[in-house]
C-alpha cells in the first residue's frame, strides 16, 4: 500500500471516528416537516437552548409553529424559539416568558405572549403586564423590559394565559 492511500484510509476512519457530535438523536425529527429554514444543525442549537432555558435533560418535542416559529415542549414546560436569518448568518430568538417570568414573578405556565411588532412582543399573567424589545444581532438577541410592568386591567387578565407564537 502506498503512503497516499494508507494517509487517505486512516483519514476515512478518523471521519468516521469522529460520528456526529451530538448527545441527542434527532433520528424521531422529520426536517421536511419543520420548515424551509430547518437543518440538523440549527435544529441542535435549538434543542441545546431549549433544554437550558426549560431546565429539561430529557428529550425534547418540537413542533414548527409556522413562519420559522418552534415551540419545543419537555420536562412539563415548554417555550417558543424564532429562527432568524440575515446574509446567511442564523440564530435562535429565545421565548421572551423566560425573561417575563422573573420581571412579573409569575410561572412560565402562566405568562401568554403576543407578538407586537418584529422586535416587540407585550406578556401578560399572574394580573401583570410588560412590553419587551428584542435587542442583539441575530446571534444573541435578548428581550429587555421595555416597559414599567403595570396592572392588567384586560377582560383576560383573570384566566391563565396559554403560549401565543411570537
Amino acid at each position: 500500500m502506498n503512503l497516499s492511500r494508507w494517509l487517505l484510509a486512516g483519514m476515512g476512519m478518523a471521519v468516521l471516528a469522529s460520528g456526529c457530535g451530538g448527545r441527542r438523536s434527532h433520528a424521531k425529527v422529520d426536517f421536511a416537516q419543520m420548515g424551509p429554514s430547518m437543518n440538523a444543525k440549527r435544529y441542535a442549537n435549538l434543542e441545546k437552548l431549549a433544554a437550558k432555558d426549560l431546565k429539561c435533560a430529557e428529550e425534547l418535542t418540537p413542533t414548527y409553529l409556522g413562519e420559522n416559529q418552534y415551540q419545543m415542549a419537555g420536562c412539563n414546560a415548554e417555550g417558543v424559539y424564532e429562527l432568524r436569518c440575515r446574509v446567511g448568518q442564523c440564530g435562535w430568538v429565545p421565548d421572551v416568558r423566560a425573561r417575563a417570568e422573573f420581571d412579573l414573578g409569575c410561572p412560565r405556565s402562566q405568562l401568554s405572549a403576543t407578538r407586537i411588532d418584529d422586535a416587540t412582543a407585550g406578556v401578560t399573567g399572574c394580573g401583570k403586564r410588560a412590553t419587551y424589545r428584542a435587542l442583539g444581532r441575530t446571534y444573541g438577541v435578548n428581550w429587555v423590559l421595555n416597559s414599567a410592568v403595570t396592572e392588567d386591567s384586560s377582560p383576560a387578565a383573570d384566566t391563565a394565559g396559554a403560549a401565543a407564537p411570537l
